[in-house]
């Protein structure tokens, strides 16, 4: 039993010793990512063009929303209206305010759908542009550090800008890695877009 565990324990630290070896020999490269996504000319103007699209979104919206308030302002003025002026208005004057209030109300309510309506298909399109382009980035960014991976013969490229599950960066120190992040920004940007 004893043999068993101690030629475990010895063929567990050749196998340690082994990778640690191959590890060794290992052309290893970094990148950070997010830094690419900041400095890429062509991810900064898509980033810039998607904000401004936002804002747009937003801005509609907001007029929209501005027009219901003007009609919930014109049915509450009515309200009032109603309410102080009850005792001296004729039995037709009062039937024809509550058919304009229940107009103004029902013409409200329908803004207040068409607004929402649009604002959610508008607010999906918008999320799956930003999903589209993120994706389209990110793709490019991995074709460009691949080439170059190869191109430079490294063994392994590693994200340096993860972090694990508590914010800790996952990898905190990697000897003789370099880091390439600079030199894929420079290609990206070389390229034209």
């Amino acid at each position: 039993m004893k043999l068993a565990a101690l030629s475990c324990l010895a063929m567990l630290l050749l196998g340690a010793s082994v990778s640690r070896l191959q590890a060794a020999e290992l052309k290893i490269a970094t990148v950070d990512v997010r830094e690419i996504f900041d400095k890429w000319k062509y991810a900064t103007e898509s980033k810039e063009k998607l904000e401004k699209a936002r804002e747009a979104l937003e801005r509609e919206n907001n007029e929209r929303l501005a027009v219901i308030n003007e009609y919930q302002m014109m049915r509450s003025k009515m309200h009032q209206k109603y309410h102080a002026d009850k005792d001296s208005v004729s039995a037709e004057e009062k039937a024809k305010l509550d058919r304009q209030f229940v107009s103004l109300g029902r013409d409200a309510f329908a803004l207040e759908e068409n607004r929402r309506d649009f604002f959610s298909k508008a607010k999906r399109a918008h999320d799956r542009e930003v999903s589209s382009q993120s994706k389209l980035i990110l793709d490019r960014i991995t074709e460009a550090v691949q080439v170059y991976a190869l191109e430079k013969k490294y063994d392994m490229v590693i994200e340096m800008g993860g972090y694990t599950t508590r914010n800790v960066p996952l990898f905190v120190h990697l000897d003789s890695a370099q880091d390439i992040t600079a030199v894929i920004i420079k290609r990206l940007n070389e390229s034209g877009n």
